[in-house]
């Protein structure tokens, strides 16, 4: 509520004299993203996005994802108004790190803190103005900042009750498809080739992860003694570390890009598999319904009717068969 309330309408600020060139830009830019997504992916118009604040930080929140060892299973928060997830947020990092240590000291969990940029309020926040531009992501690239906006509001369209893994692999998989629309419909050929080129190296890392995943879930399976898996599971993720260094060539490498590499841990792979795992499903699902995305959200629409346990044996099968 602090940071709605402090949040100023984008079209004052775009009339105002003093406001910076290249901030305008970006909120005209995310104007733009906006029409596009009512008008061609079919989104219902919300609020959201209407306003801009500077919080004067690098994320708004910082979610702390916990798994036990030797497992890739998310402890679940659940909240009275708004269900359970499989992470917890904190505005303020210090919180999140406080929390994280109590998590490793006293339930012996292994923990990821993940920066946040965005986060959607589902459209509740619509009485108060909607949920605003952040500084937090604003200065993003053109397509990165597609791909946050679309992710974000894709949230409002459907959203399934205690179902993270559902909800952030439908996002996920609405904002890459809707990018790429964007591209098609505003770029040009070298705004496609670098999408694309983006996109590659995107799905090299995941594949990394993936494959890092699958190697730690066999080694759990096997019963090793305690200081055998540790050992073995400490080689996977060096080789892990390694290869996503490796992955950048001569290509500079940031300080975050390092500091993320060195403190990946089962939970930040547990994290990843919540936006990554279904995609392949929503693919179907959308290739089914035609590329058409009206009843593409409807056919998600029938997946959220039903009850959990047999929503996820559908979808498990499915990618069982891939």
């Amino acid at each position: 509520l602090s940071i709605i309330r402090n949040a100023k309408p984008i079209d004052t600020i775009l009339k105002e004299e003093t406001t910076n060139s290249e901030l305008k830009t970006k909120l005209r830019l995310v104007n733009k993203i906006k029409d596009f997504a009512y008008a061609e992916l079919h989104f219902r118009e919300t609020k959201s996005y209407s306003t801009y604040s500077d919080i004067l930080r690098n994320a708004v929140v910082w979610n702390v994802v916990a798994v036990k060892e030797n497992s890739f299973e998310l402890k679940e928060w659940c909240y009275i108004f708004i269900g359970c997830f499989n992470y917890r947020g904190f505005y303020k990092k210090n919180e999140a790190e406080e929390y994280a240590n109590d998590l490793i000291e006293f339930d012996n969990l292994e923990v990821a803190i993940l920066p946040v940029p965005a986060y959607s309020t589902l459209g509740w926040s619509d009485l108060f103005g909607g949920d605003p531009v952040l500084n937090t992501f604003i200065w993003n690239d053109e397509i990165d900042l597609v791909r946050l906006l679309i992710h974000e509001m894709t949230h409002q369209q459907v959203f399934v009750r205690n179902d993270t893994l559902f909800n952030e692999s439908f996002a996920t998989f609405v904002e890459e498809t809707g990018s790429l629309q964007w591209i098609k419909r505003n770029g040009d050929s070298s705004d496609l080739f670098l999408y694309e080129e983006k996109k590659r190296q995107r799905d090299r890392v995941g594949k990394l992860l993936r494959s890092s995943r699958e190697s730690l879930e066999i080694l759990f399976n096997q019963n090793l003694k305690k200081k055998e898996t540790a050992l073995l599971k400490e080689k996977i993720f060096q080789k892990l570390r390694t290869s996503l260094i490796e992955l950048k060539g001569d290509r500079e490498v940031s300080k975050d890009f390092y500091d993320w590499v060195f403190q990946l841990n089962s939970a930040w792979l547990a994290a990843f598999s919540l936006y990554d795992r279904y995609k392949p499903f929503f693919n179907y699902v959308f290739i089914k319904s035609n590329s058409d995305w009206i009843t593409f959200y409807e056919e998600v629409r029938r997946l959220k009717k039903i009850k959990k346990r047999e929503r996820v044996k559908i979808i498990e099968n499915f990618l069982k068969l891939q």
